[in-house]
C-alpha cells in the first residue's frame, strides 16, 4: 500500500507493507509487513509490524510500536511502548512513553518518558529517561542534559562526549541552563561501573570507578574502587562479596 503526496489510508489488517512518500495519515491501529515513511507520517493508534518499521523526516505514532526492527531519522515520537525482539537504531530526535527492546542505539537526542529496558544500550549524545534505564551493557557519550531516574546493569559506562556537542549548543541557543552532568536521583547499581561527570545518590558495583566530575552521595563496592581527585564522593563503603 502506498501513500504519495497526501493522503490516508483506514487502519486495519495488510498483508503487504505500507509506504508513505510525502504526507501521509493512517487513521487508527494498523497491522502490516512493514511500515516505511519519509516525509510526515502519522497513525492514530497502535502499529504492528511482523519486520521493520524505518521512519526519516517525521513520523508520529499515537499509541505503541511493535516490530521485529526500528530505525528512525529525523523526528520520532511514539506515545506508548516502543517494542522489539531486535534493534531500535534513532538518529535525530527519538520520543517515546516507555522502550522495551533487545538493543537500544541513539546518537542525537533521546526522551523516554518511564523505563528504558534492553539488553544492549548505546547512547552518543541527549538522553533523557525518566524511569529505570535497565540493560546488561550500558555504554553513553552523552551531552547537554541527560540523565535517568536510576540505572541497572551488567558493565556501565557514562561518560561526557565532546564539549562542544549538538545537545549544548541548542541548550544555548535556547537559552537553556546546560549542567553538563549526568544526572541520577536515584541509584546505579551494576557489576562493573565507570563514571565521569555523574551526579548520583548512589552507586553500588563489584568494580567501580569514580571518574573526574563526579559528585556522589554514597558508594558501595564489593572487590575494587577508585576515586578520581577531581570527585566528590560523600561515603564508601565496601561491602561483603
Amino acid at each position: 500500500m502506498n501513500i504519495s503526496g497526501a493522503g490516508s489510508l483506514p487502519g486495519g489488517v495488510y498483508d503487504d507493507s505500507i509506504h508513505i512518500s510525502g504526507s501521509g495519515k493512517i487513521t487508527g491501529t494498523v497491522s502490516c509487513t512493514s511500515f516505511h515513511s519519509s516525509g510526515s507520517g502519522k497513525v492514530d493508534g497502535d502499529i504492528f509490524c511482523s519486520e521493520s518499521l524505518h521512519s526519516s523526516g517525521s513520523c508520529k505514532i499515537e499509541g505503541s510500536v511493535q516490530a521485529e526492527s526500528v530505525s528512525t531519522s529525523g523526528s520520532f515520537r511514539a506515545g506508548g511502548t516502543v517494542s522489539s525482539p531486535g534493534t531500535v537504531r534513532a538518529s535525530g530526535a527519538f520520543h517515546s512513553k516507555t522502550v522495551n527492546v533487545a538493543e537500544f542505539h541513539t546518537s542525537g537526542s533521546a526522551n523516554v518518558e518511564g523505563d528504558l529496558s534492553a539488553e544492549d544500550v548505546k547512547i552518543s549524545g541527549g538522553i533523557k529517561c525518566s524511569g529505570l534505564l535497565n540493560a546488561e551493557n550500558i555504554h553513553i557519550r552523552f551531552g547537554g542534559n541527560s540523565g535517568a531516574g536510576s540505572v541497572g546493569g551488567s558493565s556501565i559506562k557514562i561518560v561526557r562526549g565532546d564539549s562542544f556537542n549538538i545537545g549544548g549548543f541548542i541548550s544555548r541557543i535556547f537559552g537553556a541552563k546546560e549542567t553538563n552532568r549526568f544526572d541520577v536521583p536515584g541509584s546505579i547499581e551494576g557489576d562493573e561501573i565507570y563514571l565521569e561527570y555523574v551526579g548520583a545518590a548512589s552507586v553500588t558495583g563489584r568494580v567501580v570507578k569514580i571518574g573526574p566530575g563526579c559528585d556522589i552521595g554514597q558508594v558501595s563496592y564489593i572487590e575494587k574502587i577508585e576515586v578520581s581527585d577531581d570527585a566528590s564522593v560523600g561515603s564508601v563503603e565496601q561491602l561483603n562479596g
